[in-house]
């Protein structure tokens, strides 16, 4: 018996998903506030991952927010795209009026950035470059994203 099946089986499976997820979630909080972003990545993916397992979008959302945040803090803006192009929409439907206009602001930094880059595809006026291209430079929108989209190692 593995240990999600005996917590199950104790009717604590889902208390204890839910609190790993924050957990996890604190934990990234943690790496950010020391400078350790790819370590926090890691621990908001997870977190996002389990906090959508538990039907719980909110911080889903916010994990998903963090994410891209830690990308913009490690100046790799094309993986934040996908990450905030997720999030917005969930923001603005659970009402989380300041963190929807923070990730608004986030993505207009994120577009800003890519559009000094000049990314394969993207044209000189900041339009956003093309699915192909996208794929090409290992955006995380090429990936479905359900919380946890693949970093390139």
């Amino acid at each position: 018996m593995t240990t999600q099946e005996g917590l199950g089986a104790l009717g604590l499976g889902t208390a204890a998903r839910h609190d790993r997820a924050r957990f996890l979630d604190l934990l990234g909080d943690s790496h950010t506030g020391l400078g350790r972003y790819e370590a926090a990545i890691e621990a908001y993916r997870e977190a996002a991952q389990g906090f959508e397992a538990d039907g719980a979008p909110c911080s889903r959302a916010l994990c998903l927010f963090k994410i891209a945040d830690s990308y913009m803090s490690l100046h790799e803006p094309w993986h934040a795209l996908g990450y905030l192009e997720v999030c917005l929409p969930l923001l603005r439907k659970l009402g989380l009026v300041r963190h929807f206009s923070l990730a608004q602001d986030q993505l207009a930094a994120c577009r800003a950035e890519l559009a000094q880059a000049h990314l394969p595809g993207e044209g000189r006026d900041g339009q956003r470059p093309s699915p192909q291209a996208t794929r090409a430079a290992g955006s995380p929108q090429a990936t479905k994203v359900a919380g946890s989209p693949q970093r390139p190692k």
